[in-house]
């Protein structure tokens, strides 16, 4: 099961706060996942989702509004491989359902702030909670932090985007395919919104993830910091090796002053040794005496290529 399939299967466990908030979430699951049809007279409404949790909880919903006891059949997706779950209303309740959740009706879709549907904060949630589990998805946080809500109608999802902005957590929306689709790319965003609509649970597997993210970075920039100073010190004490070496060849190290002399040794003798080691072999005051040494040695042997013109 996917992450986003785990997730509405643990929304759906959530109860609603009260009937305000069953139609609030009835609506926008509707708008997300379902259709309207008139043939023969018949007005028949159906809702289509590929997970089951999200199809018991409408068959739930409808029941508890209006003790209509949905048709519910599946079948398979041949092209995606997978089931759809649809629930079809054929009663005269169906056009009821449809007038209360502003399918239809002379006053548009009708989801103001002053409108029962999202007037409360209870019921705002609940909205979003039905869009999310109509034509939400979430992206594995392994992968990367992505949330959006797939809406048919512009309108609709300005409703909707507002309303997670008013909520106070940070939403975009783009047009796709025809489609209006609002999301959230920010990390603690999509953990406010989870958290809001009950998936508590999947919530704390994020943040287990972002520390384990976020331990992992940590460590990967300690081993990249200290492979760079390993580089540096390896370079530096090759190019010092060889800076002895050249003066040893060209001029001879007994010209050297015995303070130049006793670097140059201890470094042939400790090719491998860092300016720290180098400093307590030596005996020395500070890093910063050996190190002059070191690069006067290097300096001399760049003088001398320059004499002999190489």
């Amino acid at each position: 099961m996917s992450f986003s399939s785990t997730a509405k299967a643990e929304i759906c466990r959530t109860p609603a706060s009260g009937e305000c908030c069953e139609l609030s979430e009835l609506a926008a699951l509707i708008h997300t996942a379902g259709s309207i049809s008139i043939s023969g007279g018949v007005f028949t409404l159906r809702i289509d989702t590929e997970n089951a949790a999200v199809a018991r909880r409408a068959f739930g919903l409808l029941k508890n509004l209006y003790g209509i006891h949905a048709k519910t059949q599946m079948h398979t997706n041949q092209l995606k491989r997978n089931h759809i779950y649809s629930l079809t209303v054929e009663s005269a309740a169906s056009r009821m359902v449809a007038v209360d959740t502003r399918i239809i009706g002379e006053e548009g879709l009708g989801f103001g702030a002053d409108t029962p549907l999202t007037g409360r904060r209870c019921c705002r949630i609940a909205f979003v909670r039905g869009a999310f589990l109509g034509g939400g998805s979430v992206t594995n946080p392994e992968k990367r932090y992505h949330l959006e809500i797939v809406c048919g109608q512009k309108e609709f999802a300005d409703v909707l985007l507002n309303i997670i902005v008013e909520l106070g957590v940070a939403a975009k929306s783009i047009v796709r395919a025809k489609n209006h689709v609002v999301y959230l790319k920010e990390g603690d965003s999509i953990v406010t919104l989870l958290t809001m609509m009950g998936a508590h649970t999947s919530v704390l597997s994020i943040e287990n993830i972002r520390v384990l993210k976020s331990m992992r970075n940590s460590v990967n920039r300690k081993v990249n910091c200290e492979t760079g100073n390993l580089s540096k010190t390896v370079n530096a004490s090759l190019k010092q090796q060889e800076s002895i070496a050249y003066i040893s060849a060209h001029m001879g190290l007994d010209k050297l002053s015995a303070a130049l002399l006793e670097v140059a040794e201890a470094r042939i003798t400790h090719p491998d040794a860092t300016l720290e080691e180098l400093t307590v072999l030596l005996g020395a005051v500070s890093k910063s005496g050996v190190n002059h040494k070191l690069r006067k040695l290097v300096s001399m042997a760049e003088h001398l290529k320059i004499t002999r013109g190489e």
